[in-house]
């Protein structure tokens, strides 16, 4: 085996962010989950798999406390530590493999010990040395957080990335990673035009095969021809992670949980008569056919008293996360949407977004006069779903450390704009965590930076890089091709940001 032992290399994995993985998220989803976290507001923190590295880098410089993490291709460890040079935060980022990782002996004692997808895309003996990592080395009351690929919802796709790995193993060679990718993508789509009873007799997997038609080659790399490909119930996790001494404690993703969005009638019905909390989670899971868990794991959880628990929520903090006028009316859930009614959900929007987007907590909340007839528990469960729908985010006041760190980070990402296209957040001391902004928003604050402060300069400046370039933006599907066409998009988009949201991002400190 080399030194890849099995994953994909050839292909670097995809520049995404993952707020699950944020100290202040999973802070929050313990406390939703009534159980104490360890570590306060400066956790010390371990990243196993950091991929690219944009997670453990906007985190390390929003957030306070140590940041550890590992991963083995040695492009992704160069590109995180140049991240990590241009914010000067003092992470550890390594080259090693589970096992050496497992035998190095200046680890120190974590809080957390967070990983992302790693667990489905690993051989069985490097999910045990993970297990032997966290045995060993977290914190008695601190807590893990595993996301997976997971069962029901992935099985009917079993097979086609069966297809998939038997192309990868048995079909043509010569044609390298992205040829192999092509082409096992288009084996299977030839198989299932074959009249195939597999493909004819569930709907599921048609489905799928039209949903990988239009992933990208890294995405599909990572995802299905990879040696290893894990599937797992969250049954058999919880007795797997025992040997580490965890116990379950729930999901980090807040809406998971909140049946009355995601079940109907009879299955509320149902999950309401069961006490058991992994019992309860399998049978969601069967409910709601789900693919994809991101679970938190505590080694001695510590239960909250009520008022722990009370006393937690009213001093901690919330900040919109998206400008307010881009917060819809309806989120997505297991039944298609759920309404987030105006007379429950609007005061505290606009309560939110009030003194430039200040984060106020829910104790000062529940003093503004929109708000003053709501219970802090009425509050609190609105809270969670703006939160779960990443609507708003939990927050604190940032330190000058925090603020500088964001700043050095996020300059690197502007700069990183007039090349390239793959970084789509900045930095907020406010939440610890990552802003999405997209390549023309960013040029817009570079715009910005150059003196323009009306939206024709800052459409403008976007021209004249586009045009530098040879790109033209897209409209309806189409490419714009003159400047007059491009000019008016931009100019729209420009409005929009200098109206939404520039203040928005001035709000979170990630301008």
């Amino acid at each position: 085996m080399t030194w890849s032992d099995g994953y994909v290399t050839d292909l670097n994995y995809t520049f995404g962010y993952y707020p699950e993985l944020n100290p202040a998220m999973l802070r929050l989803a313990c406390l939703c989950h009534g159980v104490a976290m360890p570590g306060g507001d400066a956790p010390t923190y371990l990243e196993l798999g950091f991929g690219q590295g944009i997670s453990i880098n906007v985190h390390a410089a929003g957030s306070e406390g140590t940041f550890w993490g590992t991963d083995f291709n040695p492009a992704h460890a160069a590109g995180a530590r140049e991240l990590a040079a241009a914010s000067g935060a003092g992470i550890r980022l390594l080259e090693d493999s589970f096992e050496d990782l497992a035998a190095r002996d200046d680890l120190p004692d974590f809080d957390i010990i967070a990983l992302h997808g790693v667990w489905s895309w690993v051989s069985d003996a490097n999910r045990r040395l993970i297990k032997d990592v966290i045995r060993r080395r977290l914190r008695p009351g601190g807590i893990a957080y595993i996301s997976y690929n997971c069962l029901p919802g992935w099985a009917p796709i079993v097979p086609i990335r069966h297809l998939m790995a038997v192309y990868r193993d048995r079909g043509p060679r010569g044609a390298g990673v992205n040829g192999m990718i092509s082409g096992a993508k288009a084996f299977v789509e030839e198989v299932a035009r074959a009249d195939t009873g597999s493909f004819r007799d569930s709907s599921l997997m048609r489905q799928h095969l039209e949903i990988l038609g239009r992933q990208g080659p890294a995405y599909l790399a990572h995802e299905y021809l990879n040696a290893d490909w894990h599937l797992e119930s969250i049954s058999d996790l919880v007795l797997s992670l025992d040997e580490a001494k965890l116990t379950y404690v729930g999901s980090a993703r807040l809406l998971d949980g909140v049946d009355a969005i995601h079940l109907g009638d009879e299955g509320r019905k149902l999950v309401s008569r069961i006490d058991d909390a992994v019992m309860r989670e399998t049978v969601r899971d069967h409910l709601v056919n789900r693919r994809f868990r991101a679970d938190i794991f505590v080694k001695g959880a510590r239960r909250l008293s009520g008022p722990e628990r009370r006393d937690l929520w009213h001093d901690h903090a919330f900040v919109l996360s998206v400008p307010a006028v881009d917060v819809p009316k309806r989120i997505p859930c297991a039944l298609g949407e759920a309404e987030l009614h105006a007379e429950r959900y609007d005061p505290v929007i606009e309560a939110l977004a009030e003194d430039g987007y200040r984060a106020k907590t829910l104790g000062e909340l529940l003093e503004r006069p929109q708000l003053r007839d709501r219970r802090s528990q009425d509050l609190a469960e609105a809270l969670t779903i703006l939160v779960g729908a990443g609507l708003a985010s939990p927050a604190r006041p940032p330190s000058d450390a925090a603020m500088e760190r964001c700043s050095r980070l996020n300059e690197h990402v502007l700069r990183r704009a007039r090349v390239s296209m793959d970084l789509r957040h900045l930095a907020s001391p406010v939440t610890g965590g990552g802003v999405p902004l997209a390549h023309v928003g960013q040029l817009f604050v570079l715009a910005c930076r150059e003196g323009g402060d009306r939206a024709e300069g800052l459409a403008e400046f976007v021209w004249r890089f586009l045009e530098s370039v040879g790109e033209r933006l897209t409209k309806d599907g189409r490419r714009l091709e003159s400047k007059d066409d491009n000019l008016r998009e931009l100019t729209a988009s420009a409005n929009r940001f200098l109206r939404f949201e520039r203040p928005h991002l001035q709000g979170l400190r990630a301008i």
